[in-house]
């Protein structure tokens, strides 16, 4: 009796302690963010959306959590490219700082993705998401290279990076290491294809950040924020499914290398969206570490802006 009485009020001091960590992160992380994001009405917006596409989702879905993280993963990719369309048509009127050959590769994971959901899954909600992401990356494109208005603003000489290194070993590891999850074997190819793809698609675009701008807006920012959250989701969907549903006995061939796929795209969106974080606590505009200190030029923090100074 003495030691249940002993147990119970060592689990209430642990609690309490758990509480008062809790209440302290709040107030000196979570009120200073929720307080910028009430000053800034794109991040207020942002997450706003958010919000409301979970709750959305949860309220049709709830009876299947796997879909429901899924899904939202989905929406919330689509929802940073619309996001970067805005940016371009609406908010700069310009492509510049953007990678043409990221958004290409993208507009090849969504085209190969959407036949293995028709092919496989057969389900149209998916399918309808992934046409729209298609067609989102498609006007981008199109923006890019022949727009009259747009096209002139796109800087081909800083989008350098050879995406022929990318496409050739995804298509070799779709080749080699594949699920045969169904009947198709070119519907298996594709599925993997995409998933390599997917996972390394954004490095010309990062590589543009780092030689060009080494600056990027908010909205751009929010983009890969977004596809961030898509990814950490997508990581959520595969532990749950591999460890809870059974899903390692069922797809046992691709267990390893879905996992270290998404392992590695959540780290390449993991650096930027730390960095974006950092900045963003500090009341500025996206800054990459390469701008910082560059060329002997101190950043000052402390200013609240993105200003510099020469040593």
């Amino acid at each position: 009796m003495a030691d249940e009485r002993s147990f119970q009020a060592e689990a209430m001091r642990t609690g309490k302690r758990i509480v008062a960590k809790a209440q302290t992160f709040w107030e000196e992380q979570g009120m200073p963010l929720v307080a910028r994001l009430q000053k800034n009405p794109n991040y207020k917006q942002y997450c706003g959306v958010v919000a409301a596409c979970t709750f959305i989702v949860w309220y049709l879905f709830a009876h299947d959590i796997l879909y429901v993280i899924s899904l939202l993963a989905e929406l919330l990719r689509t929802f940073g490219i619309g996001l970067l369309v805005l940016r371009v048509v609406k908010k700069t009127q310009s492509v510049q700082g953007l990678s043409l050959k990221t958004q290409q590769l993208y507009a090849v994971v969504f085209l190969t993705r959407l036949l293995f959901k028709l092919a496989y899954e057969q389900d149209y909600i998916y399918a309808v998401v992934e046409l729209v992401a298609a067609g989102l990356t498609g006007y981008l494109v199109y923006l890019m290279r022949f727009h009259p208005h747009y096209a002139p603003s796109f800087s081909a000489e800083s989008d350098t990076f050879k995406d022929v290194w990318i496409l050739g070993p995804c298509a070799v590891l779709g080749l080699v290491l594949h699920p045969n999850v169904t009947q198709s074997y070119i519907i298996n190819v594709l599925w993997a294809f995409s998933t390599y793809l997917e996972a390394v698609a954004l490095l010309p675009q990062l590589f543009v950040f780092h030689s060009a701008s080494r600056t990027v807006d908010n909205m751009t920012s929010l983009w890969i924020v977004s596809l961030f959250l898509s990814r950490l989701l997508e990581c959520v969907f595969w532990f749950l499914a591999l460890f809870f549903r059974g899903y390692a006995r069922i797809w046992s061939s691709i267990v390893w290398y879905v996992i270290c796929t998404e392992v590695v795209h959540t780290l390449l969106l993991f650096d930027f969206v730390w960095n974006f974080y950092r900045c963003y606590r500090q009341g500025m505009s996206m800054l990459l570490p390469s701008a910082w200190g560059l060329g002997g030029r101190e950043t000052l923090f402390g200013s609240g802006s993105g200003l510099a100074r020469d040593e």
